[in-house]
């Protein structure tokens, strides 16, 4: 009894040496050292701008000193001009206001004005163009007259007949601007002599008046009794 007592007490005493565990020792942290950041790079100090943050941010811890924050007669007249362009006085933009209000006003006036004076001259337009329609188609009939007047000179403007040659045709073509050229040639030598005419007559009447006036210098009644 005293042998499997033992074993069985051996058994549960290794059971218990196996199920107990060993906690592992703790790692200890190390963290990083602390890494120091760079301040900003020294600033121009000819840069008023970055001057005047500095100043805003730090005050008088800045360094900076104040007057030359502040900004010379060049740079005071650039931004009087500045304020003048971009925020002018309220004067100036009613007069600017006024201005482009007459300036509109004036050119819807005028617009009027010509709208008025086209709707007063229409009914004489349309007439001209009427009249113009008109003399155009007269014009055209008058050609198609002479055309029908040298085609009957070339023997063209009956029915085609044997050894005539035909109105479309090259030959008959030749021989109506022929006949255009004689025409017009008759027509320029008319138009002279009518011209000749006129100057001549003229020429006459001034002749005419020129004798029946008296000469320089001598009273009208004098040369009436002379020549009675």
């Amino acid at each position: 009894m005293a042998a499997p007592l033992g074993r069985v007490l051996a058994a549960a005493l290794g059971r218990a040496r196996v199920s107990v565990a060993f906690a592992a020792p703790a790692r200890p942290y190390r963290a990083l050292p602390l890494r120091r950041r760079t301040g900003p790079a020294p600033a121009d100090p000819a840069d008023l701008r970055a001057a005047a943050r500095r100043f805003g941010r730090l005050g008088e811890a800045s360094g900076v000193p104040v007057w030359q924050l502040w900004p010379d007669a060049e740079r005071l007249r650039e931004l009087e001009a500045e304020e003048r362009e971009w925020d002018p006085p309220l004067r100036e933009v009613q007069a600017a206001l006024d201005r482009r209000e007459r300036e509109e006003a004036r050119r819807r006036e005028e617009r009027q004005q010509l709208v008025a004076r086209s709707l007063a001259a229409m009914p004489a337009r349309v007439s001209a163009w009427r009249q113009e329609r008109a003399q155009a188609r007269e014009r055209q009939r008058q050609e198609a007259a002479r055309r029908q007047r040298l085609l009957a000179e070339a023997g063209l403007g009956g029915p085609p007949r044997a050894g005539t040659p035909h109105r479309d045709s090259p030959r008959a073509q030749a021989l109506l601007q022929d006949l255009e050229q004689r025409q017009r040639r008759e027509e320029k030598r008319r138009r002279r002599q009518e011209r000749a005419e006129a100057a001549r007559s003229a020429m006459a009447a001034a002749e005419a008046a020129a004798a029946s006036r008296p000469p320089p210098g001598v009273p009208p009644e004098s040369t009436g009794a002379v020549s009675s």
